[in-house]
């Protein structure tokens, strides 16, 4: 038999000579049979013996090396940032459920809402946390004991993730403490309508809506402009104004026809601030009711899309506004949360 090419794979990687081979930690085999057609399981097996029984009749032949962060695959950038992620959802889970879904996201908007596209300050960048004059102001103090939770729980994300990686940022923390509180609400919404636990679990895992994040946003020290977000209960053309003007620049929102739409305009505004508030029903309610026109035919269509098991339609747009949201004037570090990784080289 010829091979056409070949990959091994174990969860190491192996050098032979001064030329090395990174070995990815899924077995995955590549072969192209030319006469007796063997099987890839054949080529895998007889090739982790070959570097097997190097390995005990030779075990200086092996050596250690740090990949550095610059060196690493896509894949290994990729499945470090995914273990990243799952170990702080999984601190978070405990500390934040449904009833917390409304004030993280309020939390979220008046962090994200000070954004000033002309100057390029402000936005989504952790603030709120860091610095205790922001927080302290009229519109953001009621938000203080959730906050301070939310502080207390970045220690104990920190103790899960990786601890060769950086710690997590609060803007970072922020996202995904609102994400989990948000798929809690989700989950007890839809396990209410199913006749068993069994079927609810499989509606809200097997159809569960995916929501990526995207994860590296550096926090920042300086607070964002105050006196920018709108009191609640203030009225709905005013909500709307205020929301239309996030991330764009004085002057840029004109009403042509060809003017592209900013990024929260009515139907964004719908899905974000009722949302972030104590009574998210009530509010939609209130909007349909002083603006009909832009907000009783979304209200329609989301409860419909709401009366349905999965709730699909509703769920897959809120991520959408939600990840514009969690992007406004942040900045990102690529290599975040990353760290180097032990390979073993072995000269044959």
């Amino acid at each position: 038999m010829a091979l056409a090419s070949k990959s091994l794979t174990t969860p190491k990687a192996f050098v032979a000579g001064s030329r090395p081979v990174v070995i990815r930690p899924r077995p995955q085999v590549s072969c192209k049979a030319v006469n007796d057609g063997a099987a890839r399981r054949d080529v895998l097996l007889a090739g982790a013996a070959a570097a097997a029984t190097l390995l005990q009749s030779n075990p200086a032949a092996a050596a250690t090396r740090e990949m550095p962060v610059s060196s690493l695959s896509t894949f290994q950038r990729g499945a470090q940032r995914a273990a990243f992620q799952a170990a702080a959802e999984g601190a978070l889970k405990p500390l934040f459920g449904p009833r917390d879904a409304n004030g993280l996201l309020a939390l979220m908007l008046r962090d994200a809402a000070t954004y000033d596209a002309d100057t390029k300050t402000g936005g989504y960048d952790g603030s709120i946390f860091i610095n205790s004059e922001e927080l302290s102001r009229p519109e953001n103090s009621y938000l203080k004991p959730l906050a301070g939770r939310l502080q207390q729980a970045k220690a104990a994300v920190d103790a899960a993730v990786d601890p060769k990686g950086e710690k997590i940022s609060y803007a970072d923390l922020l996202v995904l403490a609102t994400k989990v509180a948000t798929t809690q609400a989700w989950k007890e919404v839809k396990m209410k309508k199913t006749q068993t636990t069994s079927g609810g679990e499989i509606i809200t895992t097997v159809y569960g809506t995916e929501w990526p994040v995207r994860l590296g946003r550096v926090d920042s020290a300086t607070p964002g402009a105050a006196g920018r977000i709108p009191a609640d209960g203030a009225p709905v053309a005013e909500i709307v104004a205020f929301m239309k003007g996030v991330g764009v620049k004085g002057g840029a929102a004109g009403a042509g026809p060809f003017t592209p739409k900013p990024p929260f305009w009515e139907r964004p505004t719908f899905f974000i601030w009722p949302a972030a508030c104590s009574d998210p029903a009530a509010e939609e309610a209130r909007f349909a009711a002083e603006d009909p026109a832009n907000f009783a035919g979304v209200k329609r269509e989301m409860d419909r899309s709401r009366g349905t098991l999965t709730r699909t339609d509703y769920e897959v747009e809120f991520i959408n506004h939600f990840t514009k949201l969690a992007a406004m004037g942040a900045t990102f570090n690529p290599e975040a949360y990353l760290h180097t990784e032990t390979t073993l080289q072995l000269k044959f």
